[in-house]
């Protein structure tokens, strides 16, 4: 399904004491960020199939940002998503983007916390998150990821890890970006091994865990991904022009702001390009089914 030509509309735009008033997610809502995690629509794909997403079934986005992957599930393959971000500004942006392409009769988006999150029990056929639940409780997030799936259904996850055997040097480099990210974004973070990714999904009770570990995908096709799910190549040219001119306006105009940049820059050199560090580190495509209960006859 072609998308809809996906332009943010002119907007009141941020003073510099505004901008750098925002938390970090919200800033990059504003900006107009597509998404954060490490695999791309690559792995947004991937991860649909994993938990056998069709347009029949209802799926939970968690951390769903300003909406991109969620809308792009609900135009790609008609499924109904609900996504949730604690941050407002997001929530809003994800609304607007929905509305844009079209799909809010199947995009829906709420503000709200992943440890309380206000669903019933046994609502949905899918629980997502991509590059949030590294920052989460994960020993009450999954339980409630848990509480919300139908019987039988699953919990889809992308996110980063770091590999057990590592030397010395290469774990000194990646605590320090470790660091760098939980001091930009406010909030805890660091790369578990998959294993315990596959133990903490198990602890929440899930079955059949299976966790796959991938490395950084190729930009050229990631690319091509991303013209069409905005709707072909001048609107992909008219969204860059648009994100990269306000991003340096505040880069150039606020301090703040420019060291938030540099500061994220050091952490993602370290974790995806330095040869000597990124070797060791790579994302999860991480699932898990909810026990089937059988009803008695």
């Amino acid at each position: 399904m072609q998308a809809k030509r996906d332009i943010p509309h002119r907007e009141l735009k941020l003073s510099v004491k505004q901008a750098e008033a925002l938390g970090y997610y919200d800033f990059m809502s504003y900006l107009e960020v597509p998404y954060y995690h490490v695999g791309g629509l690559t792995s947004t794909k991937k991860l649909a199939e994993l938990c056998r997403i069709d347009s029949k079934k209802k799926v939970r986005m968690v951390g769903c940002g300003s909406g991109f992957s969620a809308c792009y599930l609900a135009r790609e393959i008609g499924c109904e998503v609900v996504g949730i971000d604690i941050a407002k500004l997001s929530i809003e942006k994800a609304k607007k983007r929905a509305k844009r392409q079209e799909v809010s009769d199947k995009a829906e988006f709420i503000v709200g916390d992943a440890h309380a999150l206000p669903f019933e029990a046994g609502t949905f056929d899918a629980v997502i998150t991509e590059f949030v639940s590294q920052f989460l409780d994960r020993e009450i997030a999954f339980k409630e990821f848990a509480r919300v799936l139908k019987s039988g259904a699953y919990v889809g996850m992308n996110e980063m890890y770091r590999e057990k055997e590592i030397s010395a040097k290469a774990a000194k480099e990646i605590a320090q970006a470790e660091k760098i990210i939980g001091e930009i974004t406010g909030l805890p973070f660091s790369l578990l091994l998959p294993e315990k990714w596959k133990e903490e999904l198990e602890k929440a009770g899930l079955k059949d865990v299976n966790v796959r570990m991938c490395k950084p995908i190729r930009y050229l096709q990631e690319t091509k991904y991303m013209v069409e799910a905005m709707g072909g190549t001048w609107s992909f040219v008219e969204y860059l022009i648009d994100t990269i001119s306000k991003m340096l306006k505040y880069y150039l105009l606020s301090k703040k702001i420019r060291y938030r940049f540099k500061r994220l820059e050091k952490s993602k050199k370290i974790l995806l390009r330095k040869k000597s560090t990124s070797k060791y580190v790579g994302y999860v495509l991480a699932t898990g089914k909810k026990k089937v209960f059988w009803k008695k006859i």
